[in-house]
């Protein structure tokens, strides 16, 4: 038997899409749900599915136990309320399966967030390849029942996704990466804010309850670290450029000709600047080219649909951005760790 777990807050979203698929395709359903409305209430009766349902919200990492406490199957599709299945071929004995997702939508930071997911899906991929896994993307994933009563369920976490993918990969379960589905992105840039404050703490809750685990296994984080912050994937492109130790040798004898031609000197030292900016910057476009290249091909090959005019964009302000946001929140999560201070987050219950 084949089940899902379906999580909603408050509203229904796309949970009567998801039932009427999931039914379709001989899928046991269990809807967990905290503070239902009337719409999901009227829902959950109709198709008289297995719910689990809370006036008060509980935390979504407790509603997912909930709801495991009420499935038979062996392999569990994970969807939220947010997001739309379209298609689950391709699942096979893996223990875990990320589900490409993509975002659909017209707002500029929702294209920028489908290029997000893209690159988590590039990461997810070589991941799998190298027989490994860091993370799982929340809205959509399958797990096997068996491998979540051995893993205990999910952990009171801000991000139960990352610890339960954290868990996997240190376990050495077998994932994969295939299916496909749609969900919903933040629609401006202060829900893309909150959104990316509550994902960038979560994740270093957990990166640093692990520190040790994860950087002893390289292939755990190396896929998604060098493709998801490309401004690291630029300096790496950076590092491997030819550096001449003669070109700094002269930027400590040049000031020296001012003795004998200060004129000289000021021009000699002005070409040596600019060859070094431009060594700089030949690096910054052939680091933004190649990444861009890459993500292109994989793309096509995926038949994920991005905005290519926006992947300049991307690379040179959203990710930067998004790249600083996680090393803050990296900074108060330890700050918080080492004054015994529990996590919270606004709008989240944990």
């Amino acid at each position: 038997m084949k089940s899902a777990v379906i999580s909603a807050y408050k509203d229904a979203g796309y949970v009567e899409d998801n039932v009427r698929w999931l039914r379709e395709n001989g899928y046991e359903i269990v809807i967990a749900a905290d503070e239902p409305s009337e719409e999901l209430i009227r829902i959950i009766e109709k198709y008289g599915v297995k719910a689990t349902l809370s006036r008060e919200r509980r935390g979504k990492w407790r509603a997912l136990n909930d709801a495991l406490k009420l499935v038979n199957g062996e392999q569990i599709i994970f969807v939220d309320s947010d997001t739309v299945i379209r298609d689950l071929s391709g699942l096979n004995g893996s223990d875990a399966v990320e589900i490409v997702k993509e975002v659909r939508g017209e707002s500029i930071i929702e294209r920028l967030v489908n290029i997000d997911y893209l690159v988590m899906t590039l990461g997810s991929v070589i991941a799998a390849k190298l027989g490994s896994c860091l993370s799982l993307n929340g809205s959509a994933f399958m797990v096997k029942k068996s491998v979540m009563d051995k893993l205990g369920g999910f952990r009171r976490k801000i991000n139960e996704d990352t610890d339960l993918g954290v868990r996997l990969g240190l376990g050495g379960y077998s994932y994969d990466v295939c299916g496909r589905a749609v969900t919903e992105g933040p629609k401006s840039f202060k829900e893309w804010f909150r959104q990316r404050e509550r994902w960038s703490m979560g994740g270093a809750e957990v990166f640093l309850e692990n520190l040790l685990p994860i950087l002893t296994h390289p292939r755990l984080w190396i896929p998604y670290l060098v493709f998801f912050y490309p401004v690291l994937f630029g300096m790496l492109v950076s590092l491997l450029l030819p550096e001449s130790y003669f070109t700094k040798i002269l930027y400590l004898v040049l000031p020296f000709l001012t003795i004998l031609s200060p004129k000289l000197a000021s021009i000699a030292i002005l070409a040596l600047y600019e060859l070094d900016t431009l060594r700089n910057l030949v690096a910054i476009a052939v680091s933004s080219l190649v990444w861009s290249g890459i993500l292109i091909a994989f793309s096509r090959k995926l038949s994920f649909h991005i905005d290519i005019k926006l992947l300049p964009l991307y690379y040179f302000v959203y990710s930067p951005l998004w790249s600083a946001i996680c090393f803050v929140s990296l900074l108060r999560v330890a700050y918080r760790k080492l004054r015994g201070k529990g996590m919270e987050v606004s709008d989240w219950k944990l």
